[in-house]
């Protein structure tokens, strides 16, 4: 009787094992603790770029650095300094820079700076694996291209990012300010003549800019001849000799070609940009969703104020 009394003890004390091991409590993550010197650096970093210095943008630094702190312990989990360049490098250099002679090869210097642990206390190496460790989790966004439909609807739901201002193309001819005699002289040949800007040919002087000038805003024309000549040029008409116009320069003879009028870029103007837009928001969802993840059931210790 005493054999099925034992199977049963055998069975009881397995059950009991079984259901320690799989429905304990996996352990709880290591707490995030954010010294009070590290508390106080974020404030002059907010101080130094001119933020507010209330609860939610240093609440926004905090969260900043917790995310840094969790991306830093995933790179460790996944060995990206094991095999960085990089960090290598800057393992290597900092024993040599303590005094290690130069008869120190590279390989052993590095096993020592790990077995010191300077890798985990060297600023420059946690900026690195945690710039790493971002690239690994965007890369999956960049795996497949955007779709058409994709493109699309970014291109629909950014319609004022792709606002495109009036421009002008247009022929110019220069002529320095004392020639302003020999401008108006160019300008009546030229009227006379029934071709259009090709047959200026040989006339005005030498100029850093090419006589034909592209498309361009107010604001492109602003910066290459200057604000009087941007002004000046919107209201002439096309199709006709027109000026002296003064520039920053001098004086230009200008034939207006055509105007654009002030709407949308076409979608095909902007599919690159597009497809930098669609990408960026993938890597920042997928970041953000991983985030999530490794903030899940992590405690943040903060020093509490006097």
């Amino acid at each position: 009787m005493w054999r099925p009394l034992l199977r049963f003890s055998l069975l009881g004390a397995l059950l009991f094992g079984a259901e320690r091991v799989f429905l304990a409590e996996p352990p709880r993550p290591e707490p995030v603790v954010l010294s009070a010197a590290r508390l106080d650096a974020l404030r002059g970093e907010a101080a130094r770029l001119g933020g507010p210095l209330d609860e939610r943008a240093l609440a926004a630094l905090v969260r900043n650095e917790v995310d840094d702190e969790l991306l830093y312990r995933r790179a460790l989990e996944q060995g990206l300094d094991r095999d960085d360049p990089v960090v290598q490098r800057r393992l290597v250099q900092n024993l040599r820079f303590a005094g290690a002679g130069p008869e120190r090869d590279d390989t052993s210097l590095y096993a020592e700076a790990r077995a010191l642990g300077l890798d985990r206390s060297d600023p420059v190496v946690r900026r690195r694996l945690i710039q790493r460790m971002r690239l690994v989790l965007e890369a999956e966004a960049l795996a497949v291209e955007p779709s058409e439909a994709e493109l699309r609807a970014r291109y629909e739901a950014d319609a004022d990012r792709h606002l495109q201002p009036a421009r002008t193309r247009f022929v110019q001819l220069y002529f320095s300010r004392e020639h302003a005699a020999a401008a108006q002289a160019a300008r009546e040949r030229l009227r006379a003549q029934p071709a259009g800007p090709e047959a200026a040919s040989g006339e005005g002087e030498p100029f850093l800019h090419p006589a034909l000038q592209p498309l361009q805003s107010e604001s492109e024309l602003a910066a290459r001849f200057g604000v009087d000549f941007a002004r000046a040029l919107i209201d002439l008409p096309p199709g006709v000799w027109e000026g002296p116009v003064e520039s920053a320069y001098g004086l230009h003879l200008v034939y207006v070609q055509e105007r654009t009028p002030e709407g949308r870029a076409p979608f095909e103007s902007v599919r690159a940009q597009l497809r930098l837009g669609v990408q960026a928001e993938r890597r920042a969802r997928l970041l953000e969703a991983e985030l999530s993840r490794l903030r899940a059931g992590v405690e943040v210790v903060i020093p509490q104020e006097p």
